[in-house]
């Protein structure tokens, strides 16, 4: 119980401090050179809406963008995860490098791992609407809140009209959000500064060869498909990652099957 009172004590120190500056817009690398490489100003932007679109499991791209966010953390701020699924291990992020006195863990009511991991939810039509609600009217509020410094929010559906809002409330506070997001989604518009395109090596070499593919399951591509100024650079990012740790790493050159995985790109 004290070390939790003493974790409590500095996360709060954390938030007035915070909320005594103005938001102040930096680039923060994600300490993956090769996905740097991808983005207009190598790096990803403060104080801005981030989506991760993913084809697979939603891990691959849970795992990638909380290693991309722990650059945040070298300023001072709360580490805001809002766990609509119910599915978060809290445990599992410090070996990533996200201490735990740094983390907000936000379940809006009704949120399960038995109804919302891995699908949409179950329960009435009534609920999961309420649910929805929640998780939106959470994740709006950490996106105002200038003691938050990073959220992290797995959302399936998102109007225009609350992408709109998210963005306002980011551009005021500084506070950077990272949403995970299914396929489906890309048939949506987007308001975010960045989207990305998350996909196994799998699903893209077997897109180019007729299914007949077979690779590393644990072999990400990433790729840019939107940038706010319209700034894009081409071709993929190859990275590994390890779902039991968590941890991302960097596929070498001489690692990659040169000729089917640059074709996907």
């Amino acid at each position: 119980m004290s070390a939790t009172s003493a974790a409590l004590q500095m996360l709060r120190r954390q938030l007035v401090q915070s909320q005594s500056h103005s938001p102040r817009r930096t680039v923060v690398s994600t300490g993956l050179p090769s996905v740097d490489a991808l983005l207009p100003h190598a790096g990803l932007p403060s104080g801005s809406l981030l989506e991760w679109v993913s084809d697979g499991p939603g891990h691959r791209a849970s795992s990638i963008a909380f290693r991309c966010a722990t650059g945040f953390l070298q300023r001072s701020g709360a580490f805001a995860v809002v766990d609509g699924r119910g599915c978060f291990n809290a445990a599992a992020v410090r070996n990533i490098g996200i201490p735990l006195s740094r983390l907000l863990l936000v379940r809006p009511q009704g949120s399960s791992g038995r109804d919302y991991c891995c699908g949409g939810g179950s329960g009435t039509p009534q609920l999961r609407h309420r649910h929805r609600t929640e998780t939106l009217w959470a994740l709006e509020q950490l996106s105002r809140s200038s003691g938050v410094q990073v959220v992290v929010a797995w959302i399936d559906r998102l109007s225009s009209t609350a992408q709109r809002r998210l963005q306002l409330a980011v551009e005021t506070s500084g506070v950077t959000v990272f949403l995970i997001r299914p396929a489906a989604a890309l048939r949506q518009t987007s308001w975010a500064d960045l989207r990305f395109h998350v996909q196994s090596a799998r699903e893209m070499q077997s897109a180019v060869s007729g299914g007949n593919a077979a690779c590393d399951r644990s072999r990400i591509a990433v790729r840019l498909i939107r940038s706010k100024n319209a700034v894009r650079h081409n071709g993929c990012a190859w990275l590994e990652c390890h779902h039991e740790t968590g941890n991302v790493l960097e596929v070498s050159e001489l690692a990659r099957t040169a000729g089917a995985e640059d074709a996907a790109c």
